[in-house]
């Protein structure tokens, strides 16, 4: 899921601009960082709290570290350190979700499915991590299929983007396959090709694409008609601007790209 860990060290390079840290206290870290020696990034960000116990973008990289090395526990008492201490509301805000992320990765039951810890440290790292990102798409007719969308941490499938849509939709289907209930949703009605229909309002936990993540997004439960034909099995459903108004999007049919930026 992660293409690059350019993203943190872009953000540590603005972070130093911000704060009285110098670039170069850490750089050496980002460095082993980003070319996966997590080892030695760990130690490196470990010796620096040692000696600096208030440098709290160095413990925030030693957390980031630590869950690359599947040490959860101790990542999440460093993400709790910068979250009740920190005066950075951005690295606290990043260690909220960092903490988070590893909580919501608990090895499931039995009718549920597994993570490897290599899983977990990628989608939280990702989901901490991630402001910018461009996602590839395919087109079939006049419709922009976007792939891997990721619902609940469950649901792995394409939807069709709508950046005209007001709301995200997911097929009745895959919100039955998500155990998603619609006892006393509210209904809304909405216009379709085939005339009005009365669709469920819901919130879903958790929608994420490409390691850009929003949590508890209003979702209708609708079929679209394609969910009619056989490629309703492929197509999960629509990705609408419940889930976008949270970047900044822009897409480039000529290359086949959208670009989400987190506001």
């Amino acid at each position: 899921m992660i293409k690059k860990q350019l993203p943190i060290l872009v953000f540590f390079l603005m972070l130093f601009i911000a704060t009285s840290t110098k670039a170069g206290d850490l750089k050496p870290g980002l460095q082993y960082y980003n070319s996966s020696q997590y080892h030695r990034a760990e130690e490196y960000f470990r010796k620096i709290t040692h000696s600096e116990p208030m440098n709290y973008s160095a413990k925030y990289m030693l957390a980031v570290s630590l869950v690359n090395l599947y040490r959860f526990d101790e990542a999440r008492e460093i993400y709790k350190d910068v979250i009740n201490n920190s005066n950075n509301e951005r690295l606290a805000s990043l260690s909220s979700k960092g903490l988070s992320n590893i909580a919501g990765f608990q090895p499931a039951s039995s009718k549920g499915f597994k993570k490897s810890p290599e899983r977990i440290a990628k989608q939280a790292i990702a989901s901490s991590s991630a402001y910018k990102t461009d996602i590839y798409f395919n087109k079939k007719g006049s419709s922009i299929i976007v792939d891997n969308v990721i619902v609940n941490d469950r649901l792995v499938s394409k939807f069709i983007l709508d950046t005209g849509a007001t709301y995200t939709s997911i097929s009745k289907a895959a919100a039955s396959s998500l155990g998603i209930s619609t006892k006393n949703a509210k209904k809304l009605k909405i216009m379709t090709g085939s005339g009005y229909l009365q669709a469920p309002l819901v919130k879903v936990s958790k929608i994420e694409v490409n390691g850009m993540v929003v949590n508890n997004v209003n979702v209708l439960i609708m079929d679209l008609p394609l969910h009619s034909n056989k490629n309703g099995k492929q197509v999960a459903g629509l990705l609408g601007l419940s889930f976008l108004e949270n970047f900044k999007f822009a897409v480039n049919l000529t290359e086949g790209k959208l670009t989400l930026e987190r506001n």
